[in-house]
């Protein structure tokens, strides 16, 4: 249920931010905190460290 929960919110997080920058609304804590929580998200997910490098020695960005 937990993973339900923490999905929803991501998923959430995800349209919220993607409204921001749609309006182009994206020049305030809001967006930077949302910027900052689907960044994080991201690589967590493909298991790269803050520089963006993952397992294989490739970059996301």
């Amino acid at each position: 249920m937990a993973t339900t929960i923490d999905s929803s919110a991501g998923h959430e997080a995800v349209t919220r931010l993607f409204d921001l920058v749609r309006s182009g609304d994206v020049d305030n804590v809001e967006f930077n905190q949302l910027d900052s929580l689907v960044y994080s998200r991201l690589l967590e997910t493909y298991e790269c460290d803050q520089g963006g490098i993952g397992t294989g020695g490739e970059s996301i960005s």
